[in-house]
C-alpha cells in the first residue's frame, strides 16, 4: 500500500515513521541521531519527540507543503498545477545535497532506506504529475 507523505516523500520507508508505528522506541533514538548526523536537526531530540504518523498527524510544516497542499486540494505536490513550484524546487535540491552528506555518514542500510523514502520524491513526484 502506498502511504505518501504531502511532499512525495514514502512513509513505507521512513525509518522514523516505521520506527513510530511499530512503537520501536530504540529505533527512535537510533532515527534522532541520523536526523543531526544529515544536518536535519540541530541536536539530538528525545523518541517522543521524533514520533511521526505522517502528514495528518503534524500541525504545521517547516517546509510549508502542508498549508499549500490543502489550501489547493489535493493529495500531494504531484497532482499540483504549479508542479514544481519554487519550493520543491529548493527541496529536490537540498535533497541532492543531503542524500550526498547521508551517503557518507549513514549506514548502508539506512541510506538505502533514505533513498527509497526522502530521496527519491522528485522521480516519485515527476511520475504522479504525468498520471495526472
Amino acid at each position: 500500500m502506498l502511504n505518501l507523505g504531502l511532499c512525495g516523500d514514502d512513509c513505507n520507508y521512513c525509518p522514523r515513521y516505521l520506527a513510530t508505528v511499530s512503537s520501536d522506541e530504540e529505533r527512535l533514538k537510533e532515527v534522532a541521531i541520523m536526523w543531526q548526523m544529515i544536518g536535519w536537526r540541530n541536536s539530538v531530540c528525545s523518541p517522543e519527540d521524533m514520533l511521526c504518523q505522517g502528514c495528518a498527524s503534524v500541525k504545521t510544516c517547516g517546509l510549508g507543503i502542508k498549508e499549500c497542499v490543502i489550501e489547493n486540494g489535493i493529495d500531494n505536490c504531484g497532482k499540483c498545477g504549479d508542479y514544481p513550484c519554487e519550493k520543491l524546487v529548493k527541496i529536490f535540491e537540498d535533497n541532492r545535497k543531503e542524500a550526498i552528506i547521508s551517503k557518507d555518514r549513514l549506514s548502508k542500510q539506512d541510506y538505502a532506506l533514505f533513498q527509497k523514502a526522502f530521496f527519491s520524491k522528485k522521480e516519485r513526484l515527476n511520475k504522479i504529475h504525468r498520471e495526472f
